[in-house]
């Protein structure tokens, strides 16, 4: 009977567990097309003087690393700039961005994001400033979308001045309605080689630890 008992009680844990782990992974959705680079850059964009590439060498545990590369600089401070792909977002709903970033060893950098839309009037919303240094930090940012265009993108700002082309590592962006969640990213965790057309890449785009 207490064999019994016992199975029973387990096999409900279990339930529990797995519907609790499912419900937290759903309770966030990643609007964001090829938050983790899994399509390599595609649908993202970097402007003129710099390359926004794969880096084969970084490693995530999630997904892939891109790797701003800036040869020179442009004529204001948010040139080069980096857009993701376009999100839609709604009017006068608040909503969160996050991503993980670094710069080269041993140095620091300054870069700035936002929310961004500029057809045909340019608009944005939680902007910040970031100080960048060597390891893996989660930056993230709240605001509400107060336009009626929904299509908007992520607007990075690599704020490049002559004497200071450090080069940036991106990871795992998210873009969700509501107050910023924290990301369940475990550095210490060994990444997972992921194929864009493979059973495992639909899995993670699944899960994407939102």
């Amino acid at each position: 009977m207490c064999t019994r008992i016992s199975i029973v009680c387990g096999l409900l844990f279990l339930a529990l567990t797995v519907w609790t782990s499912t419900t937290t992974a759903q309770e966030i959705e990643n609007l964001l097309t090829n938050p983790d680079f899994e399509a390599d850059t595609g649908n993202w964009t970097i402007g003129a003087g710099a390359t926004f590439i794969i880096d084969k060498k970084e490693k995530f545990p999630v997904g892939q690393v891109a790797k701003a590369q800036i040869d020179n600089p442009g004529a204001n401070n948010w040139e080069p700039e980096i857009h993701s792909p376009t999100v839609n977002l709604m009017n006068n709903k608040k909503y969160t961005y996050s991503f993980w970033a670094k710069t080269e060893p041993g140095k620091t950098k300054s870069i700035s994001s936002c929310f961004e839309q500029n057809n045909p009037v340019w608009a944005g919303a939680g902007a910040i400033n970031i100080t960048l240094t060597d390891q893996w930090v989660e930056y993230t940012a709240t605001g509400v979308w107060a336009t009626a265009t929904p299509s908007v993108v992520i607007h990075i700002a690599l704020n490049y001045p002559p004497t200071h082309l450090l080069d940036v590592w991106f990871a795992h962006f998210r873009v969700y309605e509501g107050d910023y969640v924290k990301d369940k990213i475990d550095l210490e965790m060994k990444p997972k080689a992921v194929s864009p057309g493979g059973k495992l890449a639909v899995t993670w785009g699944d899960v994407k630890f939102r």
